[in-house]
């Protein structure tokens, strides 16, 4: 994986609808976007908000000084955009599938006791190699998903390329021992909130 571009790492049990959609409509973005299959995940740790996400946008840090310095306004519509399929499939109030997992070896298939997302992520690395993943509420509505997608986004180019804004002030805030950092866009609020990488205190 080449940590300069954008790389989307997919598994490869996910629904191909929305890996088309979302090759189709970043295709633009030519050689600066790579896509990655990797296995099924199997039986899964308790901090799995930390561990794994099933689609995960990592951005490189060249791709994000990109960003900011000249295609921010072009790009944020269409990276909305490409996740239309992915939100219409799982997110909402009726989602087209709900996702599971396998909490351990003699359990069923379960849904872990938290509000946020095991299918979607956005990823980024410091300057100081701090790793940070943003996390999205499986209940929010298109609107509430498209707004923090679009504050995740800015607050990946700040802090990536300057190191400074509500995302430094929050890893200053609250150091975190198990990486990545989590962070939410608070709906309530209209801020960004770093979140315990431990279930109980997620919901």
């Amino acid at each position: 994986m080449n940590p300069q571009i954008f790389n989307i790492i997919f598994e490869e049990d996910m629904d191909t609808e929305a890996i088309i959609h979302l090759k189709n409509n970043l295709a633009f973005l030519e050689d600066n976007i790579e896509f990655h299959q990797t296995p099924a995940q199997g039986i899964q740790v308790s901090a799995i908000l930390v561990m794994m996400t099933s689609i995960a946008f990592i951005f490189g840090a060249s791709f994000v000084k990109k960003l900011g310095d000249r295609i921010a306004e072009d790009c944020y519509p269409i990276i909305k955009k490409s996740l239309e399929t992915v939100y219409k499939k799982y997110f909402g109030k009726n989602p087209e599938y709900r996702y599971q997992i396998i909490t351990s070896r003699n359990s069923s298939k379960k849904v872990p006791d938290s509000d946020y997302s095991l299918v979607l992520a956005l990823y980024c690395v410091s300057k100081n190699n701090e790793r940070v993943k943003f996390l999205y509420k499986t209940s929010w509505g298109e609107k509430q998903f498209d707004a923090a997608t679009e504050i995740y986004l800015s607050s990946i180019i700040e802090f990536v390329n300057t190191d400074s804004g509500a995302v430094r002030d929050l890893l200053d805030e609250k150091p975190t021992s198990l990486p990545p950092s989590l962070i939410a866009w608070d709906e309530f609020t209209g801020t960004l909130t770093k979140l315990s990488p431990l279930l109980k205190d997620i919901s």
